[in-house]
């Protein structure tokens, strides 16, 4: 949500997010957003809104610029730390010329499991349990093309019909 709100607030917001990149001495950059074609987007959010914390809390605590409620919490940060963690482990476990189904299958679902747990925890801003939704959901998409793979349910001992 910060990320779309500060790229379409070209007037307000965008120039205010490139000032206080620039007073904190850190590169100009745009915030990135998820893309429902790339899985691993939700790692690159993660990733950029850890390097950018003193930017984005900086942005967010600011009061003329009605972004308080996208403020998160010491904890919230924790557990962005990680989920990027979860996230590189998988990117990297996903990119190896050698996984299998074996293999695959399983690292998806502890992927999910953990996804949902964080998705459903009231204890989160409803930014970050709608993020982590977003991550379970385009994971879910990949999920569910192995119900269409031959190799899938030759290894699952099923016949598609």
């Amino acid at each position: 949500k910060l990320g779309f709100k500060i790229i379409h607030s070209t007037v307000k917001l965008l120039p205010a997010w490139h000032e206080i990149l620039e007073a904190l001495k850190m590169r100009v950059t745009t915030l990135p957003w998820d893309v429902s074609t790339c899985w691993n987007s939700t790692f690159d959010m993660v990733e950029y809104a850890l390097r950018n914390r003193e930017a984005i809390d900086a942005v967010t605590q600011r009061q003329d610029l009605g972004l308080r409620q996208l403020e998160l919490t010491d904890h919230e940060w924790v557990i962005a730390e990680q989920l990027q963690d979860i996230l590189k482990d998988a990117t990297l476990f996903f990119l190896r010329s050698t996984p299998n189904l074996a293999t695959v299958i399983p690292a998806m679902d502890l992927i999910d499991e953990k996804l949902t747990t964080y998705s459903l925890n009231a204890s989160f801003l409803p930014s970050i349990r709608v993020a982590v939704g977003l991550a379970k959901k385009t994971l879910n998409r990949y999920y569910q093309l192995t119900d269409t793979s031959e190799v899938y349910h030759i290894a699952m001992g099923e016949f598609l019909s």
